[in-house]
């Protein structure tokens, strides 16, 4: 059986680099269906890749796809498709609700009600209970609109509109949700708070693999602690360093308060240590960081030699395959002319006042491989270039 992933709009790019990173690490295969939509193989997927991802929207076990077509044409098309029958169950009568979603632009001409009662007909004929608020699982159709962007990287990507569908699980609601892991709903909050998102993604794209209980990340500029508090979620031994003391206790607040939240935390370590001398009990197969810089740092080269220095010491303490994740100020002019469809060529594009093609050599000269680089916009002018890097051996 097949499935398919649907991830989110706000940075598909990222968001398809940390789904296909976990699934390959899981030794799953998937294919680009859309920039954002990933077909897999559903006998391999545990559901854990899915709920460890910050970014999938909809995970749509069987069901099907086809090319954009009416609502009557599209009814047919499911109904004459086998349908989900609902699971046994001795306490009781499983439940079910259908949902429409449209996605970029899809859905033109496609009738939401109309589909809804005809698809909920054909469920309740095979034995499905309805509830519309807390549903058991979800008939989910996703219609899926035509990339219009003229972004260079879907030259190589399948954009055409189409329609998929299948059965899905509503996300589990017992935990602390992205909205309560803002920075300003944490006790200890400054402005430069990474979006529990992209803190989430950075810790998934480091360390891919299924914890095992020994220390397995470092995050040597722990600020207000956003990537120790992902990797805490996600069963991530993990240590968090940083020079500043206020930082240091603030993070501590943050994973105190988070543990009177959320059951069943990984350990976290944190310490006052400098980035350019840390030394670990034991080296790590992964780093995740945000390095300290100012709004416009990406023209200038402060910074810089910290950075480096830290990805050297990163190097000293990181296993033989250790992989690291880490963002870096960018211009969002770069963003802007992706955004409106210029071809643009990222390595003359400055960060720490450096050309990023210089930058990866640099980077090389630390130890480290670059194996993605992935522009994001933060809010408003404010852009970061995240970038997954190896150890090189």
């Amino acid at each position: 059986m097949e499935a398919r992933i649907v991830v989110g709009g706000w940075h598909p790019a990222l968001h398809r680099l940390e789904v296909q990173t976990l699934l390959e690490a899981a030794g799953i295969s998937s294919q680009v269906e859309h920039p954002r939509v990933l077909r897999v193989d559903s006998d391999n997927l545990d559901d854990n890749i899915v709920n460890r991802c910050s970014s999938i929207t909809r995970w749509l076990l069987g069901g099907g796809r086809v090319a954009h077509m009416d609502t009557e044409a599209l009814l047919d098309t499911i109904l004459a498709a086998p349908g989900p029958g609902p699971p046994e169950s001795e306490d009781r009568q499983p439940s079910i609700a259908v949902r429409i979603e449209n996605i970029d632009g899809g859905g033109v001409g496609i009738s939401h009600s109309t589909l809804t009662l005809e698809l909920g007909a054909r469920l309740a004929s095979m034995g499905w209970a309805f509830d519309l608020q807390a549903p058991d699982y979800e008939l989910v159709v996703v219609c899926v609109g035509e990339e219009q962007a003229q972004h260079p990287e879907l030259e190589q990507l399948p954009c055409e509109a189409h329609i998929i569908w299948g059965l899905s699980q509503p996300a589990d609601s017992t935990s602390v949700t992205w909205q309560e892991r803002t920075g300003p709903m944490r006790p200890f909050f400054k402005p430069v708070s990474l979006d529990p998102r992209i803190a989430r993604a950075m810790v998934n794209l480091a360390h891919p693999h299924t914890p095992d209980g020994r220390p397995a990340l470092a995050d040597p500029f722990c600020g207000t602690g956003g990537v120790l508090i992902e990797a805490a979620l996600l069963g991530v031994h993990s240590y968090g360093l940083d020079l500043d003391e206020e930082m240091v206790e603030g993070t501590r607040r943050n994973l105190e308060w988070l543990g009177n939240e959320q059951d069943e935390l990984a350990a976290v370590t944190t310490e006052v240590e400098d980035a350019l001398d840390f030394t670990l009990d034991e080296p790590v197969p992964a780093f995740a960081f945000d390095p300290p810089y100012g709004r416009n740092s990406w023209q200038s080269d402060d910074g810089r030699e910290l950075l480096l220095g830290t990805l050297a010491r990163c190097f000293e303490n990181g296993t033989d395959a250790a992989r690291l994740a880490m963002l870096l100020p960018w211009p969002a002019e770069h963003l802007n002319s992706l955004r409106t469809g210029h071809e643009v060529d990222i390595g003359t594009y400055l960060t720490y006042g450096t050309e990023w093609s210089d930058m990866r050599e640099l980077i090389t000269t630390c130890g480290w491989s670059v194996n993605h680089a992935v522009p994001i916009g933060i809010h408003g002018s404010l852009s970061r270039l995240l970038v997954v890097c190896t150890r090189s051996v």
